[in-house]
């Protein structure tokens, strides 16, 4: 709109407001008159540039001017609020109500200033009287309703409400705040009669029905619960939600057996939503997970969501719940298989690639995982598990430097995954130190163990790799006791702590360490046969030491000098 015409048409708008005259009659306007308006319009002006103290002084010129122009005392308080005068914005606007009491805009204004104040009393009785005035305004009443339960008066809210039904008729989301209400001042009978209001008002609604029936196990009433679930079928036989609820009623820890037996005829439906049978299994997939499920409960749930994949074959939920079920059970290798097919029908949820990228990594297929990680960073660049699984497959794969570019890129993006980040720190210490950059190896294992001292598996990775830089052989053996007290009983630790020792020349002590890890399953471990080996032969026990370096050779030993140790029986490095 052009500027001066706009100024115009507020020119004439103040006219208006400054004359009690109607315009067939004509009066003669003063001098003074048109003065006053000038500055009306000036106060308009500066208010729509945003100079609100300027507009402030002109509207005030004006009510010195006319006493009585409302509309200026309203415009004044509306900048008094802009700028946090609140004291000055109320007395402005009465000011402005004594002249014009009969204007709803400067009454809600009024209100609006009292509820910033935090006085929710006066701003629910300036809406008391609005109501009064205008029965038929559905705003009123819930307006009015807000400001009683904020001045912690429910009773005269819900008398509020009740008015708004009564001339209006009953709707959901007035009955739904009244059930709030009697909850909240702990009458439970009176919550619930306003649901059962809304099932009278729409018997063939079921949502209403589950409404109540929510409302009720929230409460502890189960049997009033499963009462209203009946009626629910009886209104809608189909109705899972409620068939579901009946057939727990009596779910426990002795009952979780019959009630997945219960379950079956719903998960065979291919008409029940997918999610609600995931609902129903997801506990029974946790108490696995936790470890909490026997034998026969694991292979009844188990049963169940093979059931989930046969009837909804298209879904990627219902083979990788089965996945979960499967990897937790600890059949690892069928678990990647559905995962895999989980993928193949929703490339777009990162979890499933990192499920199978963790498996390969635990199974040791990290060829296989390479191309993965590989894929996954093309589809997910913001994700760092995905860079942190392609430098592991990069480590395997002997590409030392493409690792670290992975390992770094990781860290960028982990940085709110502490617990992540040792772990990329800890990678990357190794394939710092295969590629002889020993300052830097060791630079990120103390950023490791700067986030997390208490790491054992870094603490034991980083005292394997001192020890064999005979400088650092005291720090070697003073971190990996640690790790040892941190994870006892880990045959990896012991070994290595048994080697540090060896390294020292503390054979005895070595042997009894390596004796350790052998105790923990360190028989099947060639380089742990080995290094036992070495420590016999440093106490004069030839004979056992080519025993144990034999039994390294038969379990795969890839020791360069193993073979030439046993066949002439004396140590070479």
């Amino acid at each position: 709109m052009n500027y001066k015409l706009y100024l115009f048409l507020l020119f004439l708008l103040c006219q208006t407001s400054l004359t009690n005259s109607a315009y067939a009659q004509i009066k003669q306007v003063s001098e003074e008159e048109i003065n006053t308006q000038k500055v009306f319009i000036d106060a308009t002006k500066e208010k729509i540039l945003g100079n609100y103290e300027k507009a402030a002084t002109l509207f005030k010129e004006v009510l010195k001017r006319d006493k009585k122009n409302h509309v200026a005392a309203y415009e004044l308080a509306r900048i008094y609020n802009v700028l946090d005068k609140k004291d000055k914005a109320l007395q402005s606007i009465k000011t402005a109500i004594s002249s014009d009491p009969a204007n709803d805009w400067y009454q809600m204004f009024l209100a609006e200033l009292y509820e910033d104040k935090g006085d929710s009393k006066a701003a629910a009785k300036v809406y008391d009287k609005l109501l009064a005035k205008s029965p038929d305004d559905p705003f009123f009443y819930e307006k009015l309703a807000f400001l009683l339960v904020k001045a912690q008066q429910p009773e005269k809210a819900i008398k509020v409400y009740n008015d708004m039904e009564e001339r209006f008729g009953v709707h959901e989301d007035i009955s739904t705040r009244k059930h709030r209400l009697y909850l909240g001042m702990g009458n439970k009978k009176k919550a619930a009669a306003e649901l059962e209001r809304l099932i009278r008002y729409a018997p063939s609604n079921t949502d209403y029905y589950h409404m109540l029936a929510g409302f009720y196990q929230q409460t502890g009433d189960q049997k009033l619960a499963n009462d209203v679930y009946r009626r629910i079928l009886e209104v809608d036989p189909a109705d899972v939600k409620a068939s579901i609820a009946l057939a727990g009623q009596n779910k426990g820890a002795n009952s979780d057996l019959g009630y997945i037996d219960e379950l079956k005829t719903l998960f065979e439906k291919d008409n029940v939503n997918i999610d609600l049978k995931i609902k129903e299994l997801y506990p029974y997939i946790q108490q696995v997970v936790d470890g909490k499920a026997s034998e026969e409960l694991t292979r009844a749930t188990l049963g169940l969501a093979e059931i989930l994949e046969n009837v909804h074959p298209k879904e990627a939920k219902s083979f990788s719940a089965h996945a979960d079920l499967l990897y937790y059970s600890g059949d690892k290798n069928t678990a990647l298989i559905k995962y895999q097919k989980a993928l193949e029908l929703n490339k777009s949820i990162f979890s499933i690639w990192e499920q199978i990228m963790y498996i390969q990594m635990e199974t040791g297929a990290f060829e296989a995982m390479l191309p993965i990680s590989e894929k996954a960073i093309d589809r997910f660049p913001n994700k760092a598990q995905a860079y942190y699984f392609n430098g592991i497959a990069l480590g395997q794969a002997t590409k030392h430097k493409q690792a670290v570019n992975s390992f770094k890129q990781a860290l960028l993006m982990s940085r709110k995954n502490p617990m992540l980040q040792v772990d990329i720190h800890n990678h990357l210490a190794t394939e710092y130190f295969v590629l002889g950059q020993h300052d830097k190896s060791d630079q990120s294992f103390e950023k490791a163990l700067k986030i997390n001292p208490n790491n054992h598996m870094v603490l034991n990775r980083y005292s394997a790799f001192l020890a064999n830089r005979n400088e650092y052989l005291e720090k070697a053996k003073s971190m990996s006791a640690r790790a040892n007290e941190l994870a006892p009983n880990q045959a990896v630790y012991q070994d290595t702590y048994g080697w540090i020792l060896y390294r020292m020349q503390e054979y005895k002590a070595a042997k009894e360490w390596a004796g350790k890890a052998l105790s923990n399953g360190g028989e099947n471990s060639p380089i742990i046969l080995e290094h036992y080996g070495d420590i016999l032969f440093q106490l004069k026990e030839t004979e056992e030491a080519v025993s144990y370096w034999q039994k390294a050779l038969e379990k795969g030993s890839e020791s360069p000098f193993l073979e030439k140790k046993i066949a002439d029986r004396k140590l070479y490095e």
